[in-house]
């Protein structure tokens, strides 16, 4: 690779020593996240067009795995917690049901 005169070469690339097992050692790789869209830079968007990819990006996180979860309890806990309230309370705590608030699916 040649190099003009008036550049100097890019720095050399030290990747990190791999452990006992041949894997990198923890901590060495950022976490995983889902992926993100990318849109160019002096692109006008529309409002229904940033929408839609607002969208999008929180269905991909659900996809990956990452929910936004929410609790919500029956009104049966709720009455049984009012009317019977010191044990009343492990009813509200059984009757609940968590789900993502993004895409509905039911959390266990």
């Amino acid at each position: 690779m040649t190099v003009p005169n008036n550049q100097a070469p890019p720095p050399a690339y030290s990747a990190p020593a791999p452990g006992k097992d041949g894997m990198p050692p923890p901590g060495s790789l950022p976490p995983p996240q889902a992926p993100m869209i990318v849109v160019a830079e002096g692109t006008s968007m529309t409002a229904a067009e940033r929408g839609e990819l607002y969208r999008s990006e929180l269905y991909g996180r659900c996809a990956a795995g990452v929910h936004e979860p929410s609790t919500k309890f029956g009104p049966c806990g709720i009455i049984t917690a009012i009317v019977c309230f010191p044990i009343g309370l492990l009813c509200l705590l059984v009757d609940n049901e968590r789900r993502c608030s993004v895409c509905g699916v039911k959390l266990d």
